[in-house]
C-alpha cells in the first residue's frame, strides 16, 4: 500500500457536535458505546501501510496489518449489513457499516492486505 487512504462518512454536524463533546468529556465514549450500537461503529477509516486506524463515538482503535485475527460479516439489530475486524491480545474490533462511503473496496482492501481470505456474502435479511 503505497499511501495512506481514508474512507469516512461526509460531514454531518450532529456528528461533529457528538465528537467535540467527546473530546470536551472523554467519560461519554465508553457510556456511548455501552448504551448505543452505533456509537462502536466507525465513521472513519485510515488505512496505512502498517494497519487501520478507525475513529467511532466510543473512541479510537488501531489493529496492525499483522495483528488481524478475523474479519467477520454481521447484521444490525435492523437487519443492515456490517463487518468486524477483529484483533487479539489486547482485544480490539473495528466495526464498519455497510453505508460507509467506499464500503464495497474497502473490504477487499481489507482482506487483501491482512492476508485474509475471501467475502462471503450473507443472505438477505427478510
Amino acid at each position: 500500500m503505497p499511501e495512506d487512504v481514508t474512507f469516512e462518512y461526509e460531514y454531518c454536524p450532529l456528528r461533529s457536535r457528538a465528537h467535540r463533546l467527546a473530546r470536551i468529556l472523554p467519560p461519554i465514549r465508553p457510556l456511548a458505546a455501552m448504551v448505543w450500537p452505533a456509537a462502536r461503529r466507525a465513521d472513519r477509516i485510515q488505512l496505512t501501510q502498517d494497519g487501520l486506524l478507525a475513529r467511532s463515538l466510543s473512541g479510537y482503535v488501531r489493529i496492525g496489518w499483522d495483528e488481524v485475527g478475523a474479519v467477520h460479516r454481521a447484521r444490525t439489530t435492523w437487519g443492515r449489513m456490517t463487518v468486524h475486524v477483529v484483533a487479539g491480545n489486547p482485544s480490539r474490533q473495528i466495526e464498519i457499516a455497510e453505508s460507509m462511503p467506499g464500503f464495497d473496496a474497502l473490504v477487499p482492501t481489507i482482506l487483501h492486505n491482512a492476508g485474509m481470505g475471501e467475502i462471503v456474502h450473507l443472505p438477505q435479511a427478510a
